[in-house]
């Protein structure tokens, strides 16, 4: 969490729950979740990003966690209560967020987003449940290149967007001031050419 860009603060508040990270960035440092505010984590695992996220939007806020594993939302369901959070954790899937139209002020994801088969489907669900003037902050995997279409590519990589796809896919559904930021791309890097070569002589 620390090489990610998570403060002291908020390793502290994670507490225990940290060392149940499955993120791939920080998304609150563009969220800047406000108390009151609604906010709802997409693909919320094991809760570390819900749990502050409620931090954040205090006691007058209302956090959702969404994942589409049930075992993962049992786990965070007891975290949240044995911590004595009023928070809710939800067994769905992000393409079909089960939520009124413009209830939220914040979406947050880390990690999960990248294994949306439906990006496109993900984002429009994201605009529907935001109130207008709302925000989104996603922590994705994506890549930079296209991918070798004669290499055999793990799955995951295979359903990451293309970097350069994804503001005008969301400018097209209707969201503004949309911003790539890859300033913080630690997790980046390419793949070795003779790695990629024998991949490719692997392929069938």
């Amino acid at each position: 969490m620390t090489y990610l860009g998570y403060t002291e603060e908020e390793f502290k508040i994670a507490g225990e729950d940290a060392y149940n990270y499955q993120g791939v960035g920080n998304p609150h440092n563009l969220a800047k979740i406000q108390p009151g505010e609604k906010v709802l984590d997409l693909g919320s695992g094991l809760g570390v990003d819900s749990f502050l996220a409620c931090h954040y939007a205090g006691p007058s806020g209302k956090v959702i966690g969404l994942d589409i594993s049930s075992k993962e939302v049992q786990h965070a369901t007891k975290r949240a209560e044995s911590r004595g959070l009023n928070m809710k954790f939800v067994n769905a899937d992000m393409e079909s967020i089960p939520l009124p139209d413009e209830m939220l002020d914040v979406v947050i994801s880390n990690g999960a987003f990248c294994l949306a088969p439906n990006k496109e489907k993900a984002f429009s669900e994201i605009f529907r449940v935001l109130r207008p003037g709302g925000r989104m902050a996603i922590c994705t995997s994506a890549v930079t290149a296209d991918l070798d279409a004669g290499v055999n590519w793990p799955v995951c990589m295979r359903m990451f967007v293309h970097q350069n796809k994804l503001e005008p896919m969301c400018r097209q559904i209707g969201f503004n001031e949309v911003k790539v930021d890859d300033s913080n791309s630690l997790m980046s890097f390419d793949l070795p050419e003779e790695q990629a070569e024998a991949q490719k002589a692997q392929s069938p």
